[in-house]
């Protein structure tokens, strides 16, 4: 678990110092805060690996901290741990059904408080949900968001990513190459997302060059727009001069014939349903529609397009 950043949030500057000295000592990296806004300005900048937080704080309480970091699509997945001299049942209860995954009372023992940290720092690097390249979440959980959105009654619009040709780029290029490919296209989709759709977006990673991003209806084709015309403009960087000049690769198609094949680009297929919808259909659309943009003849660069349909 070296160099893993532990982020203590205690008004208590005793409680702080202690923390601090025994987690350093085994190697990780601590910051302190004593109140809630700090850590919430922290956030928009930083992610800590795990965050131990207090219940009884000036200002925003922990409570209402928890909830902001469940809350907000960029730090929903940050362990967060009680560290609280609340002892009771009902606080226990509150801060789990808020999303924390563990609950320490003080006065505690630093022993047990590492290996807590431990365990829930390995289960978090095990998660079978999360990309592991990545580290979106995968298949189940942008399911289960989709079907709560569904079942909440809120309107929304799920945008289906896919990279055009990526397979014969990382023929040509390698695995490592294109797994690099693969982050920044993730790294885009949370910026675009963050800087036009506020805290309403999900993004998921369904496997290999595949997408998910999930927006308010209104929100589905700014992002998509400037998504598409950020990928288009570094895309480039990516390949060689020479095949930068050429605006091909030449590599084996899937018959395994010779085949030239245009520099990368992006296919967003829109669909946001004004009528309930089954996952099913939702995902069935999308790839409809995805299928329908990849087609289009005199297409030039990522694109996106939107079902009007349903």
């Amino acid at each position: 678990m070296a160099g893993k950043k532990i982020l203590v949030v205690d008004d208590d500057p005793n409680v702080g110092l202690l923390v601090s000295a025994v987690l350093k000592k085994y190697n990780y990296q601590v910051v302190t805060l004593y109140h809630g806004e700090e850590v919430l300005a922290l956030l928009k900048n930083e992610k800590p690996d795990l965050i131990l937080l207090d219940l009884r704080m000036p200002g925003i309480d922990g409570y209402a901290l928890c909830k902001r970091i469940r809350e907000a699509p960029d730090t929903r997945d940050i362990p967060v741990v009680i560290l609280s001299g609340v002892s009771e049942v009902d606080a226990r209860v509150k801060t789990i059904e808020l999303g924390a995954d563990d609950f320490i009372t003080k006065p505690f023992d630093v022993r047990e408080l590492r290996a807590r940290i431990n365990r829930i720092l390995k289960r978090k690097s095990a998660d079978t949900s999360l990309n592991p390249l990545t580290h979106l979440p995968g298949s189940p959980a942008i399911e289960e968001e989709v079907q709560r959105r569904i079942d909440s009654g809120e309107q929304f619009a799920f945008s289906y990513i896919d990279a055009d040709n990526f397979k014969a780029y990382n023929d040509v290029y390698g695995y490592a190459k294109g797994d690099e490919v693969i982050i920044r296209i993730a790294l885009l989709l949370a910026e675009k997302a963050k800087a036009l759709a506020g805290q309403d977006y999900f993004v998921g990673h369904v496997g290999g060059d595949d997408f998910v991003l999930i927006t308010a209806p209104d929100a589905a084709e700014p992002v998509a727009k400037a998504v598409t015309e950020e990928f288009d403009r570094f895309i480039l960087d990516f390949y060689s001069e020479e095949d930068r000049r050429r605006g091909f690769i030449t590599t084996m198609d899937r018959q395994n014939k010779t085949k030239d094949f245009p520099i990368m680009s992006l296919t967003v297929a829109i669909v946001a349903p004004r009528t309930q919808k089954p996952y099913a259909k939702i995902v069935e659309s999308a790839a409809e529609l995805k299928r329908y943009g990849k087609e289009i003849s005199d297409r030039r660069g990522s694109i996106f397009v939107r079902d009007r349909r349903i």
